[in-house]
């Protein structure tokens, strides 16, 4: 079937009739050429956007990260305060047991008066140092003394449960 052409078009669409491959080449390779610059233009808007949400990401984890560990050292802190004022007190009461047994031995009175002051020492020292200071002096002295530590260990540890149990028949 032959399909008759019309020719009444707009000027326009007859000039594109007659273009040589040429100019549709050149037009083409405009086209493209746009449409690279358009394209890597995005890409760099796409890589800035990426970089500063990445950037506000991270902030906002270091943010977080700092309140924490500000939270997490503030409970040790107040931990460790209540730690050092239970030992002054057990302090006190091993001096007043010291008291007690004065007149039937003072020597073994004068021993445990002498354990208790140290006890007072220990208190005060971690009440004054805080929490990294603590845990540095404790791994020097479980490396230069690993058998007392093991015994300080073993020692607290059944203060602990007897204090635990005491409480919990009150």
């Amino acid at each position: 079937m032959n399909t008759p052409i019309d020719l009444s078009g707009s000027s326009s669409d007859l000039e594109w009739l007659h273009t040589t491959d040429a100019e549709k080449a050149g037009t083409s390779k405009e086209a493209l050429g746009k449409l690279k610059s358009s394209a890597a233009e995005t890409a760099t808007h796409l890589k800035t956007a990426a970089a500063s949400v990445s950037t506000d990401a991270k902030n906002y984890a270091g943010s977080v990260a700092s309140d924490a560990a500000g939270a997490f050292k503030e409970a040790v802190e107040t931990n460790k305060t209540a730690g050092a004022d239970a030992i002054a007190n057990i302090a006190h009461s091993v001096k007043e047991a010291a008291d007690g047994i004065e007149k039937q031995s003072p020597q073994v009175a004068g021993m445990v008066r002498s354990a208790a002051e140290g006890v007072e020492r220990i208190s005060s020292d971690i009440r004054d140092r805080n929490v990294g200071e603590l845990l540095d002096s404790v791994t020097k002295f479980a490396q230069r003394q690993p058998a007392a530590f093991f015994g300080v260990g073993i020692l607290a540890g059944v203060v602990l449960t007897r204090i635990m149990r005491s409480s919990d028949r009150s």
